[in-house]
């Protein structure tokens, strides 16, 4: 398992033909490398969350190009896939008094899984979900 600190950006988007296509080619061209990516669309606008290694920095690029964005840290959690696996981490997480604002995640072919979570209290988040052993 890996578990380790990212940063995921909020950015809203008009709803309209062409602007996920604008934003998608803005992140190549500044070769920003999502590790996980949500959209979740409203009737004029949606909100595209994508995660990021800790370590890149782009607020300022999103900022150049006209894009309003939240920047806040997360928890990425790599891990092999298995049933029961979300609530195994809301699980631990409730235990400790953890609220989860955000977590979404995909599966890969060869049975890994990335989940990334936001929550109240990172630090304590990661002590739990270590010290619980659940996802080795």
């Amino acid at each position: 398992m890996a578990l380790s600190v990212v940063k995921q950006y909020s950015v809203l988007l008009i709803n309209e033909p062409g602007t996920l296509k604008n934003f998608a080619e803005l992140l190549m061209r500044e070769k920003v490398n999502m590790i996980a990516l949500s959209q979740g669309v409203h009737y004029d606008a949606a909100t595209f969350r994508l995660a990021i290694t800790h370590d890149q920095e782009i607020s300022h690029i999103l900022t150049k190009a006209g894009f309003t964005s939240v920047k806040t840290e997360a928890i990425c959690i790599e891990t092999q896939d298995r049933p029961g696996l979300v609530y195994d981490i809301s699980s631990v997480l409730t235990k400790h008094d953890i609220n989860i604002a955000t977590i979404y995640g995909a599966v890969t072919s060869d049975g890994r899984s990335r989940w990334i979570a936001v929550v109240n209290n990172i630090t304590k988040a990661l002590n739990a979900l270590e010290a619980s052993g659940l996802f080795n």
